[in-house]
């Protein structure tokens, strides 16, 4: 079966996030060796109210010899979601700009 790529206006490249496949796959990879530095880097972009602390950004245990399943991220980090949606950008000066596109 073959695999069509459909690739992004220019123009919105250049204004997106990430830029391009290949920044994608580079980010993807970097999430995959260092799972904590990638996360800790994107969750540095938003405000919190209680921060995260680095050192303890995610523990987990998937050997059931060593307990119960599990999988905790930044355990007692506390952030406002309607501020970093709404508040910071009316903030930043862009209270009369459209926040989603649908």
């Amino acid at each position: 079966m073959k695999k069509t790529v459909y690739e992004p206006n220019a123009a919105v490249s250049r204004k997106s996030y990430v830029k391009s496949f290949q920044q994608y796959k580079d980010l993807y990879q970097k999430s995959i060796d260092d799972p904590a530095r990638f996360w800790s880097e994107i969750a540095s972009q938003f405000h919190w109210e209680v921060p995260y602390d680095v050192n303890k950004f995610h523990s987990y245990n998937f050997d059931l010899n060593k307990g119960p399943i599990s999988i905790k991220w930044m355990e007692g980090a506390k952030t406002n979601v309607c501020y970093n949606l709404l508040d910071r950008n009316i903030k930043n000066g862009m209270g009369d700009k459209i926040a989603y596109f649908w």
